[in-house]
């Protein structure tokens, strides 16, 4: 079984038996699914009852005191992506996207002869709709044979079932740190030299407040006293979103105009259940250093919160791809430390960004993964740069995903030191939930950040010191130079300069800033 992806190319799926099940005593409904071990992720038949629960209205939900109406048609389907492993359930809706010389009549005409009504259209791209049966006539697989129907047509440029997914982020490794990555001195067992060379570059530029990286995570603590000064505001202050918004929730939402970190769940410190991986990444690019606390690559440059993951629950792949067509109306660069299952609509999204900024771009940057194989989904799409992570050693880290896809390589986690951040300053929230040795008693900071969650952000970081320099610049022009001014590390380049394993080599500030100036004059 498989749906098509942009470029047509079938993306395998394997179902999983699920089924509604009535609790007898209190009458209430839930999506179970059989899980087997081949499935990525923790506690993924609860993500997936979760996701039944928020965004198809099975059972009772927080929050509210009486049971949604009994479904209606074919049950809710799961289905696992047979490359990443990572799940998808889909209940009743598609996405489609029609060509944007398609007159109204002909798109009429295609919906009707399945029955299907529009039941909204999407507030960035006219040309594309979620649609329905009105009578949830079709079972998943009946839903996928039509997609596949429709993408055929000349009128379709893509059809999918609206899936709600499961996303990772990339979580990091736990060892000893140092704020280092941006200038190695040596010393603790380090190799003197073996970061981005950031000095360099800061003689240039610092940043601009111009330049704005949207974060795409699980959150940014927006009052953190080491970023709140950083934090993109919006100058047309009669508009909902102030500081960001968070795509998780639906528009209609009172939270979704609200990026901060919300989902918190015991072990407070753990990936698992909590909002704790954004903050992080938006510290790597432009913290302010207040206090003697982390200072990013950027540090006068702005952040952008979109908020996309409550910790890990299932998401809509509709508000992933709308979260990054929102967040390219705003900044010049998007920072994406988080893989997931192939998704044609945020494939669509990747392509509608190169629209922004004027026709020039917007910088997407995307985490390779951490689990030493295959370059992962969004960062192998041709329109996202897949960032790998080295060492403090100027060694591949052993978890860093490798492939032909791999643009380049930043310091992170993996060697002696992990990368030193901004933490949740929510009390006994966050990596560091108040100890010393794990980067400050008052819980700002961690010591312990890392994999390539941590290497994207640096390199968006890199990426917007080159804009700050050089403005005009469109995002094809900035990767290139992030490549061609990449300091080769390692061993198994081609005669393109390029390794599998280390991309085009190791960012180099310095090198890219002082070439992206000259690139203008």
């Amino acid at each position: 079984m498989h749906i098509h992806n942009t470029r047509k190319v079938p993306i395998e799926l394997v179902p999983l038996p699920t089924a509604i099940v009535t609790d007898l005593a209190t009458r209430s409904v839930s999506l179970a699914a059989a899980i087997g071990p081949e499935i990525s992720g923790p506690q993924v038949g609860g993500l997936i009852d979760r996701a039944g629960r928020h965004f198809f209205d099975l059972g009772r939900r927080a929050g509210l005191r009486t049971q949604p109406q009994a479904p209606t048609g074919p049950p809710p389907a799961a289905f696992r992506d047979a490359t990443s492993g990572l799940v998808h359930v889909v209940y009743h809706e598609m996405v489609v996207r029609f060509g944007a010389g398609v007159a109204k009549k002909r798109r009429e005409a295609i919906l009707k002869t399945r029955g299907f009504q529009v039941r909204r259209t999407n507030p960035f791209i006219p040309e594309q709709v979620i649609v329905h049966h009105p009578e949830n006539k079709y079972s998943a697989d009946e839903l996928i044979e039509i997609s596949n129907d429709w993408t055929e047509l000349d009128e379709v440029l893509v059809a999918a079932p609206n899936f709600v997914s499961q996303f990772q982020r990339e979580a990091p490794f736990k060892i000893r740190t140092e704020e280092w990555h941006l200038d190695n001195t040596g010393g603790n067992g380090t190799v003197k030299g073996e970061d981005v060379d950031i000095r360099d570059a800061w003689t240039i530029t610092r940043g601009k407040p111009s330049i704005v990286v949207a974060v795409l995570d699980d959150g940014v603590d927006i009052e953190h006293p080491n970023l709140k000064s950083r934090i993109w505001k919006n100058a047309k202050k009669t508009d909902p979103d102030q500081s960001g918004r968070d795509f998780f929730l639906r528009p209609d939402h009172p939270d979704h105009f609200n990026p901060r970190p919300k989902l918190f769940r015991a072990p407070f410190d753990q990936m698992a259940g909590n909002d704790i991986h954004g903050t992080p990444c938006a510290g790597v690019i432009a913290a302010a250093g207040v206090k003697n606390g982390s200072t990013g690559a950027a540090p006068r440059c702005r952040v952008l919160p979109v908020k996309v993951f409550h910790a890990d629950d299932l998401a809509p792949a509709e508000h992933v791809a709308n979260a990054i067509r929102y967040a390219a109306g705003i900044a010049q660069i998007l920072s994406c430390s988080w893989s997931g299952p192939t998704s044609p609509d945020i494939e669509l999204a990747l392509e509608d960004v190169a629209a922004a900024r004027e026709g020039r771009g917007a910088l997407v940057l995307c985490a390779a993964g951490n689990e030493n194989r295959a370059i992962g989904f969004p960062a192998r799409h041709p329109n996202a740069v897949a960032v790998g992570a080295s060492t403090d050693q100027a060694k591949r880290a052993g978890y860093s995903n490798v492939g032909r896809e791999l643009a380049v390589v930043a310091p992170s986690s993996g060697g002696v030191q992990g990368i030193f951040t901004t933490d949740v300053s929510i009390e006994n929230r966050g990596f560091n939930v108040g100890r010393a040795d794990r980067g400050g008693a008052d819980g700002l900071h961690t010591k312990d950040f890392g994999g390539t969650s941590s290497a994207t952000p640096l390199v968006a970081g890199v990426a917007a010191l080159m804009l700050s320099a050089s403005p005009a610049l469109s995002a094809a022009a900035v990767r290139d130079i992030l490549t061609s001014t990449a300091d080769k590390i390692g061993t198994g380049y081609d005669s393109s300069g390029h390794s599998t394993r280390f991309g085009f080599g190791r960012v180099n500030a310095g090198k890219a800033v002082a070439k992206a100036k000259a690139a203008t004059g």
